[in-house]
């Protein structure tokens, strides 16, 4: 019976093989490109693959998913594997764990929780340090599509390798974000992190990574309003209002730093990506208007250099108070997408590539999986569709800490159990996601969004050998850099598992080889 089956499905084959070959011969100009024709035709796909399921990736046991492939090696810089301008490995947390040790005030140490504004008063509440099993590994766990996931959620911890010359711009949970990207990209391991200036006494304000695994370098840029020129000469972050002058750039572009091997010192010069978080709480929803996202990436490319903008989309946190804000919320955070979407078609700018990272997905993600943990009767975060978590949300969110404060948590986005919130529901067990209900708790949450970001960094920055020079030598369908973005989001900015053989791989994004 099979082997009837089969002998027509290989009739078929070497039929277009013959076809594939004289066309090959006559139009296709390099052997390459007749090899990818080659391949192409003898490709046995497998249901997942069609569904955007794991998928074999080669000879070896790494599985790759959409866009995101196993390298060899890490970035150009080492020789390895050139087109890779940044890839990122996966390790497990008792081989490698985030020390946190660039974080030093917006922490989550476990044990008796500190209040106060020294943080030295107890509050009566506790942190373990445990998590929802849901949140650490699954097995089987089918997905929207209809897919079983298996793997790690958090249970993972992340090392960055790149050429490229990145910073991190926005408000004090871009400050936590960034302070754990620069472990992971080598700030501690090679010594070669350095505070550029303070936001005030301690606190970082501008920071730099140079250079990084790979040779590159990673910054940061602490401000409290997207970037404008009407902002300029005001006074800088912490302060209100975004202010921001040529001695911040000056300080941050104009860098030295050593490179082994190298007689002269290095300076950064242009950067390449800014990764961008919108600071909606120190901006009111009605301040981040479309002329202002656009300005704020305009600035990036005309101040900074940068040819690359990833665009953070804003998550529910203690910021947002109302039904009403948060619908205010998902307008903007449609206006980023429609900005991205579109940036490609812009003449008069020179940010070439505008991404999308779903930061606001990924919050979403872990608030339901922890409210699931809790007794919340919400779906199951894979397979909740956006209109499952609008209008679940709606239920839930908004069951806030009764502590009198001016913005209470959201119960099942900072609780670890419903039994220490007692009948005044004021206080209670905090989980290890979120610190208070803005920000992180770097040690479980911050691997993802380093993987995500070096991941959608790759959409647009990496080449398969021979593909052409850059990103903008082979101007990059549009569509082939969405379907990558969309890879990296579905996979990072979620709690989607990560599989067992991807730990310790070295992986890199590629646009157009999903």
């Amino acid at each position: 019976m099979g082997a009837t089956c089969l002998r027509p499905r290989w009739m078929i084959r070497i039929v277009a093989f013959a076809a594939i070959l004289s066309y090959g011969i006559v139009i296709v100009s390099t052997p390459k490109h007749l090899q990818r024709l080659l391949d192409a035709a003898f490709d046995i796909s497998r249901p997942e693959d069609a569904m955007g399921g794991p998928a074999e990736y080669g000879k070896g046991r790494f599985r790759r998913r959409g866009h995101i492939h196993a390298v060899e090696g890490g970035t150009n810089r080492t020789g390895t594997s050139p087109g890779v301008r940044i890839s990122f490995q996966l390790h497990d947390p008792d081989s490698r764990p985030l020390t946190n040790a660039f974080n030093l005030y917006v922490t989550c140490p476990l044990g008796k929780v500190m209040g106060g504004r020294k943080k030295t008063v107890p509050t009566g509440e506790y942190r373990s340090g445990e998590l929802p099993p849901a949140l650490l590994r699954v097995d089987n766990e089918v997905d929207l599509r209809g897919v079983p996931r298996t793997g790690r959620v958090l249970d993972f911890t992340a090392t960055i390798s790149t050429d490229l010359k990145l910073l991190h711009l926005g408000d004090s949970v871009m400050v936590q974000l960034s302070q754990a990207f620069d472990e992971a990209a080598g700030g501690l391991a090679l010594g070669s992190r350095r505070k550029v200036w303070e936001a005030w006494r301690g606190h970082d304000g501008g920071t730099m990574v140079a250079p990084t695994f790979g040779g590159g370098a990673t910054a940061l840029w602490r401000m409290t309003a997207l970037l404008s020129m009407s902002r300029k000469g005001r006074p800088p972050a912490n302060s209100a209002g975004g202010g921001w002058s040529d001695k911040e750039i000056e300080a941050l572009t104009g860098y030295s730093y050593e490179v082994e091997g190298q007689p002269h010192n290095a300076t950064i010069g242009s950067l390449d990506v800014v990764i961008y978080r919108v600071m909606h709480g120190w901006m009111k929803s009605n301040e981040i208007t479309h002329a202002r996202l656009v300005e704020a990436v305009e600035l990036c490319g005309e101040i900074l250099g940068a040819t690359t903008v990833v665009l953070m989309t804003i998550p529910f946190t203690n910021n947002v108070k109302t039904i009403e804000e948060r619908r205010q919320v998902k307008e903007i955070n449609g206006d980023i997408r429609l900005i991205a979407r579109g940036w490609h078609a812009r003449n008069d700018t020179s940010v070439q590539n505008v991404l999308v990272m779903e930061y606001g997905n990924y919050y979403d993600h872990l608030i339901w999986s922890n409210a699931r943990y809790l007794g919340y009767n919400v779906s199951y975060p894979l397979r909740a569709t956006q209109a499952t978590f609008e209008s679940e949300g709606e239920n839930f969110l908004l069951d806030r800490l009764n502590d009198g404060a001016a913005w209470s948590a959201a119960i099942p986005m900072v609780c670890h159990d419903m039994e220490s919130l007692g009948t005044e529901r004021s206080k209670c067990n905090r989980n290890h996601l979120f610190l208070d209900g803005m920000h992180v708790c770097p040690e479980r949450v911050a691997a993802r969004y380093a993987a995500g970001a070096a991941c959608l960094i790759g959409c647009a920055h990496n080449e398969k050998e021979g593909e052409g020079d850059t990103a903008k030598d082979r101007l990059l369908p549009e569509k082939e850099m969405r379907a990558c973005e969309k890879s990296c989001n579905e996979q990072f900015m979620s709690v989607m598992p990560v599989e067992d053989s991807w730990i310790n791989a070295t992986l890199a994004s590629f646009p157009g080889l999903g």
